[in-house]
């Protein structure tokens, strides 16, 4: 069959489509890593033990087709543009079909509205701000030309999507049990501890080596990529020390302080060697930060588990 030939069912162009921009076995991993992880934080930030019901299978259901949701947006977004940066992708080479990726949309706005209805009302008004703040950063807020012409307002208006979506998370954890508790300052800064990587993954994977720049515009093309590793690094970093704050908060023992500080270091050596030698062989800057983020997450999680009764109620 020829390569370009178009797929008759689009199952099987979903399929191509999310194993080129949305791998499943790559991404679960770190939603089930960051939704446990969340729930289960805002349960033990408030001494109580832990639950899983059906909040929290709302929120992980949640959480991987928002993601899915972001992505579909991005790529319709840039449609035509990625079929001139990118000809090697799926979609200019047809395997792909625009209708493919509008319908996924589609099909995950569904989903995520039909499972806050059904398992999860009293979140129900936080689901649906965040929700009407993510179809407008699909619309541009309505200001597409704007948005496309100034860069900064664009990371302006679409930078806090991971702090709205991880807001929503948060509060799915919780009201779990059947105990809304109210939001302050320490379930602030646990939004901080998970949204900060996602702005780092965000800049991390539009850096590169200058021999690999394009027309499309990259933030190491605005800043240089040493002083956009920096950039990309912050979040990182400041993820990880308000980690050791919310370790000592809710008290998940010393064990988890030297674990916690070699993933930093990882994360250290994955910048750091691109800062002083910003060549292609030592941009691994987005995978590292995924794996950076994921440890962080599983040694938060592992530690409130082993702290704390879990039960079941769906």
């Amino acid at each position: 069959m020829n390569d370009s030939a178009t797929p008759k069912y689009m199952l099987k162009r979903w399929k191509i489509y999310t194993d080129e921009m949305f791998p499943v076995l790559v991404y679960l991993p770190y939603i089930i890593a960051l939704y446990f992880c969340l729930n289960f934080s805002a349960q033990a930030l408030v001494g109580q033990d832990l639950i899983f019901d059906y909040y929290g299978l709302a929120g992980i259901i949640s959480a991987f087709f928002m993601m899915l949701l972001m992505r579909t947006f991005d790529d319709l977004k840039d449609f035509d543009l990625d079929k001139q940066i990118f000809p090697h992708r799926s979609t200019p080479r047809k395997l792909v079909l625009k209708k493919d990726i509008l319908a996924l949309m589609m099909l995950s706005t569904a989903v995520l509205i039909g499972i806050n209805v059904w398992l999860a009302p009293d979140t129900l008004l936080v689901f649906a701000v965040v929700l009407i703040y993510l179809f407008g950063t699909y619309q541009w807020f309505f200001a597409e030309k704007i948005h496309r012409e100034k860069v900064f307002l664009t990371m302006a208006t679409h930078q806090p999507i991971p702090y709205m979506i991880n807001f929503y998370l948060l509060h799915t954890g919780m009201a779990a049990g059947g105990y809304y508790e109210d939001f302050g300052w320490n379930q602030f800064i646990l939004v901080l501890i998970f949204a900060l990587p996602v702005t780092s993954w965000e800049v991390s994977r539009k850096i590169r080596s200058a021999d690999k720049e394009t027309d499309y515009e990259t933030f190491s093309m605005i800043f240089g990529a040493k002083k956009a590793c920096l950039i990309a690094f912050s979040p990182l970093l400041l993820a990880g020390g308000l980690s050791f704050y919310m370790a000592h908060t809710m008290q998940l023992g010393i064990s988890y302080y030297p674990i916690a500080a070699l993933i930093m270091l990882y994360a250290f050596w994955v910048y750091l060697r691109f800062y002083f030698k910003p060549i292609n062989q030592h941009n691994i800057l987005k995978n590292g930060a995924m794996i950076f983020t994921t440890m962080l997450f599983l040694n938060l999680l592992i530690h409130i588990i082993l702290q704390r009764e879990l039960s079941l109620a769906l």
